[in-house]
């Protein structure tokens, strides 16, 4: 699967990357030089606490993993392509910072609120890309 992966682009090459062990995500942030504050996505055009902006911020990666606040299986298509059905979340992904993610996961009797989540590339084959899913920390997931 690693060798698979590499050949592949992110979908969304500005939030997230292939982590070092070749399946799990890395995300992307900035870090505004006047306040210190981590922001998300590395793009975003200022900084969410004090408005600098962020034309001069490093850009930082940490492991994609993050709490898992609420969920919901939604049971229609939302957009073009979406399975369904399929499990959306909440996902606190640093201080101050939640993004919605797709978990993949078969059910939601296993998930919980609070648990950990990590980020994962779902190869999208026909497309050339991997994109962006959760599944609880402990679990190894086959997408």
């Amino acid at each position: 699967m690693i060798d698979q992966l590499t050949s592949l682009k992110p979908l969304h090459p500005t939030l997230y990357q292939l982590a070092s062990d070749g399946t799990s995500l890395d995300f992307i942030f900035s870090q505004c030089p006047v306040c210190g504050t981590v922001n998300f996505p590395a793009n975003v055009p200022g900084c969410s606490h004090c408005g600098d902006p962020l034309t001069e911020a490093p850009r930082l990666t940490r492991p994609g993993q993050g709490e898992l606040l609420e969920f919901v299986t939604i049971h229609v298509p939302l957009i073009p392509d979406m399975q369904a059905p399929t499990i959306a979340g909440d996902i606190r992904i640093a201080d101050g910072i939640v993004e919605e993610g797709v978990i993949g996961v078969k059910d939601e009797s296993g998930l919980r609120t609070g648990m950990t989540l990590k980020a994962i590339a779902e190869v999208r084959e026909a497309q050339g890309v991997y994109a962006c899913v959760f599944v609880p920390m402990n679990e190894e997931v086959a997408t």
